[in-house]
C-alpha cells in the first residue's frame, strides 16, 4: 500500500531538496573555480578576454551603425548610434563569452558533478536497494 504525504510535508520535503541541490551546485562550482584558479588567476584570463573582445565589439558596432541608419526613416543618425552601442555591447558580451569558455565550462562541469552526486544521494534514499 502507498503512503500518503500532506500537502505541508510535501512541500517541506521538497524545498529541502531543493537548497541541497542549490548547496551542491555552489560547493561545486567553489571547488572548481578553485582547482581552475591554481592553473591561472581569474583576473588574467578575464584581462586576456577583455583585449580580444574589442575586435568583435567594434565589428557588431559597425554592422548596427549600417543598420540602424538603414532601419530608420526620420532620424537615422540617433538610431544609427542606438543599434551601434547596441551592437558594441552584444560583440563585447560574445567575446567575452568566448574567451572565458573554457574557466567557465569547468565552473560548470564542477557543479554539474556535485548536482548530480546530490540528486543520486536523494534517488537512493527514496529507493533503497535491497542486495538481499
Amino acid at each position: 500500500m502507498y503512503k500518503t504525504m500532506s500537502l505541508d510535508a510535501w512541500l517541506k520535503s521538497g524545498v529541502a531538496y531543493g537548497w541541497d541541490l542549490l548547496r551542491s551546485a555552489a560547493e561545486g562550482a567553489r571547488s572548481a573555480g578553485e582547482q581552475i584558479g591554481e592553473e591561472e588567476s581569474p583576473r588574467s584570463v578575464l584581462v586576456r578576454s577583455a583585449r580580444t573582445s574589442v575586435v568583435p565589439s567594434v565589428a557588431v558596432a559597425c554592422l548596427g551603425l549600417v543598420a540602424g541608419y538603414w532601419a530608420s526613416k526620420r532620424k537615422p543618425a540617433h538610431s544609427a548610434v542606438a543599434f551601434g552601442l547596441l551592437g558594441a555591447v552584444i560583440g563585447f558580451a560574445g567575446g567575452m563569452a568566448w574567451g572565458t569558455r573554457h574557466m567557465t565550462g569547468g565552473i560548470a562541469r564542477g557543479a554539474i558533478k556535485k548536482v548530480d552526486a546530490a540528486r543520486d544521494a536523494h534517488w537512493l534514499s527514496k529507493h533503497p536497494v535491497d542486495y538481499a
